[in-house]
């Protein structure tokens, strides 16, 4: 059993297991945390909840967590990579435009856009 669920068991606050037993709130949700309690803080819970140190460092080391692996996915989808590839071409989009540019009601860029949103709607309308 963890001293978390001990605590819980007992229905206390890690606030109250810290006022009864000394050691700092920190403290408590550190080790409830995962962290190894030292021996002094061990010594001290120990005390709270009527037990042994040597079983409270058994439970410690049982309940050390195992890495897990998680499920591989890809990076990026298709839609975000073009998200990504239209929002650099944004970015790296030179700032002087040329005089047909700048008589032109509709910039490259909001063409661009027209266009990309085009694109997502009839992939989504699909």
């Amino acid at each position: 059993m963890s001293i978390k669920q001990r605590r819980l068991d007992r229905g206390w606050s890690q606030e109250e297991l810290a006022r009864m037993s000394g050691l700092s709130t920190r403290t408590i949700q550190r080790i409830e945390g995962g962290q190894k309690a030292g021996l002094e803080s061990l010594k001290c819970l120990a005390a709270v909840f009527e037990t042994s140190i040597s079983t409270l460092m058994e439970e410690q080391t049982m309940a050390e967590p195992q890495p897990v692996e998680s499920p591989k996915q890809p990076l990026i989808n298709d839609i975000e990579r073009e998200a990504i590839e239209f929002a650099q071409r944004i970015l790296n989009e030179p700032k002087k435009r040329s005089k047909r540019e700048q008589e032109d009601p509709l910039s490259q860029l909001e063409r661009d856009s027209i266009r990309y949103a085009r694109n997502l709607l009839r992939k989504f309308g699909e």
